[in-house]
């Protein structure tokens, strides 16, 4: 980490727009450090902001939220690069490496993700109150939620279902990496080899990872996470 600034506080740069704090810091660990070399250049200062094209989904996502000064805020997040931009009513202020804390007004707009999805995407006041920014239409934060509104009875059978599948993978998994782990050079000479009870053949622990990754979008497009539960997701952005 660099130190000379806070990547949630900002000390420690000003910015030439007005806004003190930096454009934030190197991507997440989920994240390659060279993919910003694929992603396009960042958009201009008070650049219009670009209509939000559902092809997308994949690669970006949208949030927005209302200002105490009657503004919008608007956040566009690109998970190719691990970037993401702030506009306000419209207009490009800046562009930042995931995580950053975006100042706004007396308080500021914090955003991390991985791989699957948004980790933390939140308006944060200086009395420290938080309120979570709301999916743009066509992004997939939005249709899951929508889902919900429209159909309860299968938003919260796939919600049971990611954390059933995660669970099931904890159980099978985890011993299998456990025994791998101890076998290795490293720790053979100071623990004793674990055996695992468990020993899966190598499609089958294909398809528990497979599962696993489907399990961690629907949590991630949920803002669900525990820090046990999705270890294993958590393990695989890294």
């Amino acid at each position: 980490m660099n130190d000379r600034y806070d990547p949630w506080t900002g000390a420690g740069s000003e910015d030439p727009h007005g806004f003190d704090g930096p454009d934030g810091l190197d991507g997440l660990g989920g994240l390659d450090g060279d993919a910003g070399a694929w992603s396009a250049p960042d958009p201009a200062p008070g650049a219009p902001l670009p209509p939000f094209r559902p092809s997308l989904a994949l690669e970006r996502t949208r949030f927005a939220i209302g200002l105490d000064d009657a503004s919008t805020a608007t956040v566009d997040v690109d998970h190719t690069s691990g970037r993401a931009s702030l506009y306000l009513d419209g207009r490009h202020v800046r562009t930042a490496d995931m995580p950053v804390r975006f100042p706004v007004g007396t308080g500021g707009i914090e955003v991390a993700a991985s791989r699957y999805g948004m980790q933390r995407i939140h308006l944060v006041g200086a009395d420290g109150g938080q309120r979570r920014l709301d999916p743009a239409p066509g992004t997939p934060e939005h249709w899951r939620a929508r889902l919900s509104r429209r159909h309860p009875g299968v938003g919260r059978a796939l919600a049971v279902g990611a954390v059933v599948v995660l669970a099931v993978n904890l159980l099978l998994l985890a011993p299998q990496l456990l025994e791998s782990a101890t076998h290795l050079p490293l720790w053979a000479d100071r623990l004793t080899p674990f055996v695992s009870p468990v020993d899966l053949p190598a499609w089958a622990n294909t398809a528990l990872t497979a599962t696993a990754a489907l399990a961690g979008i629907e949590r991630a497009l949920t803002f669900r996470h525990h820090r046990l539960l999705d270890a294993e997701t958590d393990g695989i952005a890294d």
